[in-house]
C-alpha cells in the first residue's frame, strides 16, 4: 500500500499523538508501518481514556476506556451498543511524532539546509524547517511544514507577513486545501509541497523524492 494512507492519517491527528492501538488500526496494511515506528514514533507518560470505535453505527461515539487491572482493560462502547473491546496494556498507551527526526529526515532528503541551533516552532502550528538553495537562482527560500490543514490559511498569511517573497510550505496531501490557497500559493511564485505526493518513505526510514525541490518549483510557476 502506498504511503497515502499515512500522510493522510497524519493530516488527521492534531497534535500528531493517538493511542498505540489507534495506530495499528488506521495504518494497518501500510508497507512501512514497522518503519515508521521505529524511527518516529515515542511513547508518552500518559494513557488514553477513550479510543475510536471500529464498528459503524448511527451514534460515532467513541470508546470508553475501562481499567480493572495491567491485564484486564477493554474499550467500552458507551451507548452500550456493541460488545467491549479487550485491549492490552501497550494498547492505550499514547504514541507521539518523534517531529525532531521526521524534520531531519525531511530535510536531508531534500537537501534544506538547517538553521544553527533548535529553531523549530513559529507561526501557531507550522514549523520552520530551513532554506533551500536554488540552483539556478543561487537564491534561498525558507522552507516550512505543517500538519494542520484547518489553520492553514492564518499560517500562510502570517509566512508571507512576516518574509513577503516566496517560500516553499510541506503539507501531508493537498486533497482538503482550498483553490484560494493554491492561487494565492501560485500569485506569490510559493510553492505547497505535498509530501503524500513527492515523497516514499525507503526501508530505511529515509524518504525518496519523486522530484526535487527546483523541479516543483519550476512547474509551480509555469502558466
Amino acid at each position: 500500500m502506498a504511503d497515502r494512507i499515512f500522510w493522510e492519517y497524519l493530516e488527521e491527528l492534531p497534535e500528531q499523538e493517538a493511542a498505540w492501538k489507534e495506530w495499528c488500526c488506521r495504518l494497518t496494511g501500510w508497507h512501512r508501518f514497522n518503519t515508521f515506528y521505529t524511527h518516529y514514533l515515542r511513547v508518552e507518560n500518559n494513557r488514553a481514556k477513550f479510543l475510536e470505535c471500529t464498528i459503524p453505527c448511527e451514534h460515532g461515539c467513541p470508546r470508553q476506556i475501562e481499567e480493572t487491572s495491567p491485564y484486564d482493560i477493554a474499550a467500552v462502547c458507551i451507548q452500550d451498543k456493541a460488545e467491549p473491546i479487550q485491549l492490552k496494556f501497550r494498547d492505550i498507551l499514547i504514541y507521539s511524532l518523534r517531529r525532531e527526526a521526521l524534520h531531519q529526515a525531511l530535510c536531508v532528503s531534500l537537501q534544506v539546509e538547517r538553521p544553527s541551533g533548535n529553531v523549530w516552532a513559529e507561526f501557531g502550528s507550522t514549523w520552520y524547517l530551513g532554506d533551500y538553495c536554488d540552483a539556478t537562482s543561487q537564491t534561498y527560500c525558507p522552507v516550512y511544514i505543517t500538519y494542520r490543514i484547518a489553520t492553514l490559511t492564518e499560517d500562510i498569511s502570517s509566512i508571507y507577513l512576516s518574509h513577503q517573497k516566496p517560500f516553499i510550505l510541506m503539507v501531508p496531501t493537498v486533497k482538503n486545501v482550498t483553490p484560494e490557497i493554491q492561487q494565492f500559493m501560485a500569485n506569490n511564485n510559493s510553492v505547497l509541497l505535498s509530501m503524500e505526493a513527492e515523497l516514499n518513505m525507503q526501508p530505511d526510514g529515509s524518504f525518496k523524492p519523486k522530484r526535487s525541490i527546483s523541479e516543483c518549483m519550476k512547474s509551480c510557476n509555469q502558466p
